[in-house]
């Protein structure tokens, strides 16, 4: 029943980490194109950083030629040229910001996943270590009971007809030789036993079989309800 129970739960755990791998997959491939879209992001605000750096400067290299010019239509020129670059300099400083502004909402989203898949990350490894000690559980259990079964092998080796018996049951029956006898039924098959047969098994000295499939009997003492 132990080696039962534990192979369920490890069982179990492998479904679960299957789940939380999948989950793991997902995040991480959103987590990466969250990363390559902030780095991209991050690039363009770079760019327009420079391209409002050189507005900059153009415009103040139009302001040091105004102040040399020496006609009108030069000078109307320039002032054409340098309302142009402030209209361009509040349109890159607007940019900017819209830039800035998706730089930081990409980098919270980037670590808001990167502690989730940090998480999923230490309960798959939680997860695993808990089907690795199932499994070495599981092993001990049968190396045990392998063992244990090899040992009543041996202590009756002078009864080799009993062994043959026992282990041609086996074979037949799922692993279910020995069961009890309760109120005159074979729990094996839940059929009858014949009344002579049930009283000498309750007698407990000969080795009896049930008549219907040959499973070995021992007797089983039916529980007393007291009446209250």
């Amino acid at each position: 029943m132990e080696i039962i129970e534990i192979e369920s739960k490890t069982k179990t755990l492998k479904e679960d980490l299957g789940d939380l791998e999948a989950m793991h997959t997902q995040l991480s491939g959103s987590l990466d194109a969250q990363k390559a879209q902030l780095e991209e992001t991050r690039a363009m605000l770079r760019d327009k950083q420079a391209e409002l750096e050189d507005n900059v400067l153009r415009y103040k290299d139009s302001k040091d030629k105004l102040a040399r010019v020496s006609n009108t239509r030069e000078y109307n020129a320039l002032e054409k040229e340098m309302e142009t670059l402030k209209r361009i300099q509040a349109q890159l400083e607007e940019e900017q910001e819209q830039l800035r502004e998706a730089v930081e909402g990409s980098e919270e989203d980037v670590a808001e996943k990167q502690s989730k898949t940090t998480d999923l990350e230490a309960e798959m490894k939680r997860q695993r270590s808990a089907i690795t000690r199932g499994q070495k559980a599981a092993a001990g259990q049968i190396e045990s009971h392998t063992a244990e079964r090899e040992k009543l092998k041996k202590d009756f080796a002078a009864q080799k007809a009993i062994i043959r018996r026992y282990e041609f049951i086996r074979s037949k029956r799922d692993g279910r030789v020995i069961v009890a006898v309760n109120g005159g039924v074979c729990s094996g098959c839940n059929m009858m036993v014949p009344p002579q047969l049930y009283n000498e098994i309750m007698v407990g000295q000969k080795i009896h079989q049930c008549p219907t499939c040959q499973r070995i009997l021992f007797y089983e003492p039916e529980e007393v309800v007291e009446d209250e």
